[in-house]
């Protein structure tokens, strides 16, 4: 009897020190219960996107709740040049935030603003185990990580796993409309495949794979190539897309697009991450895959873009201010997607629809990263024209050309200026 009670007492000791230490691991709190602080202080969070508003203020509370000194005060910015706007706050105004929403396309921007502070206190959450590939990139500048990945956005094609299965070119989705049969069991399925041509970010993927716009890390603006051979390959088979699918691309919208698939009327379509938000409020059971490719002898490469806290270096609370921006980034990032329907960066995370999740984390972790670099609007501005003029029946060699000859004229240009800038 003595020794079963010994026994059983040791499994309970066993269990409790088990659990103890999966609690000290996975706790939210710790880091704002860590903070040496002697007293009251209030954290300033700016952003600029109002869809953060409800998320934001719910991390506030909870803050408030592990470390009752520190007030988290979340500030919509609405201004024509956000970056300008906080630079002039901080350094001209005696008005610096703590913390603010960036985008990765303005990394740069802000890096050479003096607006950002080394991401280094938490090298155990901020990596690609937890992230991804494209986050730690896309947060990123000059080798060093500044950003804590919020959300992200790219494209990818997503289909209705009742009555389709994943795809991996366009010439697959072609042959399953052409011999599409409606049966008592789809009825309710109206169009096999639909999606918005007009989308530059949506369709980067197409000959993304045979692009590069500022190598490696997205932000050398001296590291620009083409494969002109694969590219050309890709334009040919877009072009036929618009007599393939009788799409006009001038009446067709994502959200059209979202709203038809999220209703079980569609088999196939190119959504983007912001999108799927809308489809997980249904009981449509969907599966995500690569933006299927032009051809079997071609791939395809989505973009992505990043939004991310930045730590303002002016402000007064460093250590507060990155725990803080750890709590938006990651100890309640899992609140992030139905309070503000965005698709969260944290990879790690357990959801309800693990097997989409997942793969959505792998498209994005592999995607290009949108360039970092100012001045690289116009190179992207010029991919979509090429796009827009090969879909409406233009040639296609002379469409690339145009392209290929701006591309350079840009990169000569943004060269030059950068070792004007360095002298």
């Amino acid at each position: 009897m003595k020794l079963r009670r010994f026994i059983s007492m040791m499994l309970i000791v066993t269990m409790l020190t088990v659990f103890a230490g999966c609690g000290n691991k996975d706790d939210r709190t710790q880091a704002a219960k860590k903070l040496n602080l002697s007293g009251p202080i209030t954290v300033n969070v700016w952003y600029n996107d109002s869809a953060y508003e409800s998320y934001l203020e719910f991390v506030a509370r909870q803050f408030k709740k592990s470390n009752e000194l520190v007030t988290i005060n979340p500030v919509y910015i609405e201004a024509d040049s956000y970056i300008n706007y906080i630079y002039d706050e901080s350094v001209r105004n005696n008005n610096a935030c703590d913390i603010y929403f960036l985008t990765s396309e303005e990394m740069e921007k802000a890096y050479l603003s003096g607006l950002t502070s080394e991401n280094d206190m938490y090298p155990e959450v901020y990596n690609e185990n937890v992230y991804g590939k494209a986050a730690m990139t896309a947060c990123s500048y000059g080798g060093k990580l500044y950003g804590y990945p919020v959300s992200f956005n790219t494209s990818f094609l997503v289909y209705n796993k009742k009555y389709a299965e994943a795809v991996d070119t366009i010439d697959q989705i072609r042959n399953i409309s052409d011999n599409y049969q409606i049966t008592d069991e789809n009825q309710d399925v109206s169009m096999v495949f639909e999606w918005d041509p007009d989308s530059m970010f949506l369709n980067y993927a197409a000959a993304g794979a045979y692009i590069n716009i500022g190598g490696v890390n997205a932000e050398n603006r001296a590291e620009v190539s083409l494969n002109e051979e694969k590219i050309k390959k890709v334009l040919t088979k877009y072009a036929q897309l618009k007599d393939a699918f009788g799409i006009d691309r001038n009446t067709v919208s994502l959200k059209e697009c979202a709203d038809l698939f999220s209703t079980g009327n569609m088999l196939y379509t190119v959504l983007d991450a912001d999108s799927l938000a809308e489809i997980n409020v249904t009981d449509v059971d969907y599966g995500i895959c690569e933006y299927p490719s032009m051809g079997d002898d071609l791939d395809s490469k989505a973009m992505s873009v990043t939004t991310m806290a930045v730590v303002n270096p002016y402000t007064k609370n460093v250590d507060a201010s990155k725990a803080v921006a750890r709590a938006i980034s990651y100890d309640y990032a899992d609140y992030l997607g139905n309070m503000a329907k965005k698709s969260c960066a944290r990879a790690d995370l357990k959801v309800k629809r693990a097997e989409s999740y997942q793969k959505l984390h792998q498209i994005y972790s592999d995607s290009v990263v949108k360039a970092k670099y100012i001045g690289v609007g116009e190179v992207y501005m010029r991919y979509e024209i090429m796009l827009h003029q090969v879909y409406d029946g233009g040639n296609v060699d002379t469409a690339y050309s145009t392209f290929a000859t701006t591309i350079e004229k840009t990169t000569k240009n943004n060269n030059e200026n950068s070792t004007q800038s360095t002298k």
